[in-house]
């Protein structure tokens, strides 16, 4: 993820949840809805995939038991950065539908859809993973109300969150523009996908899995990055 922009665009992205989650929960919710409402506005100008981010920031909310108060602020906060945008001459509509031209015009126009719908969720597989996908099923077990897990307060809004990083991931799968990106674009969503590992027993038998699959990567696989 050093190799490029995503790293900062996660970074954002990440705080943009953290000042969320403070504002819905009660904590200073002017300051940090506000906060929260800005940093959400700009990943949409950093990268247009980012828009599927509204899944994630939208389960934030939906987890708020305090959402109400901090709803004016954060929407102020976001209405800011288009207008500044908007202000300094850039048209975002304008801009994505150029981009998807251009898009199609390049490499999204030779890499087939058929294929990459489902090498999309593989490599998705590969650069979270074995823990991730077992921690992912039994997330869908507890939202689904399946029996068995282990009773915490936190697990159901802990699944909530990575089954709405998981729902944008096929957003963006199913779309059709992001063909073979998954190392690139996919990251700052793949990397809310991680604490669903929280729920499987055995850590450090997964830890260690999950280290052999990054070293045989990292040395079994040329990539252009």
């Amino acid at each position: 993820m050093g190799t490029s922009a995503d790293g900062f665009f996660t970074a954002v992205e990440a705080w943009a949840v953290a000042l969320s989650a403070l504002a819905v929960t009660g904590r200073h919710p002017a300051r940090t809805g506000l906060g929260a409402g800005l940093l959400s506005g700009l990943t949409v100008y950093l990268s247009y995939g980012l828009t599927l981010f509204a899944v994630i920031g939208a389960a934030v909310l939906l987890l708020g038991t305090r959402r109400l108060p901090a709803l004016p602020y954060a929407a102020a906060g976001f209405l800011v950065v288009p207008a500044v945008f908007t202000a300094l001459g850039f048209d975002w509509w304008e801009a994505y539908r150029l981009l998807v031209t251009r898009y199609h015009q390049g490499a999204g126009g030779v890499r087939p859809y058929g294929y990459w719908v489902w090498a999309n969720l593989a490599c998705t597989v590969l650069i979270t993973g074995p823990a991730t996908v077992a921690g992912l099923r039994r997330a869908g077990s507890l939202l689904t109300g399946v029996r068995g897990l282990p009773p915490r307060a936190a697990a159901p809004r802990l699944a909530l969150l990575a089954g709405a990083a998981l729902v944008a991931l096929l957003i963006a799968d199913l779309s059709g523009m992001s063909k073979a990106e998954t190392e690139r674009i996919w990251l700052p969503f793949a990397f809310w996908l991680l604490p669903a590992a929280a729920f499987l027993p055995g850590a450090r038998a997964w830890l260690a899995g999950q280290a052999v699959l990054a070293l045989l990567l990292n040395h079994l696989l040329l990539t252009g990055w």
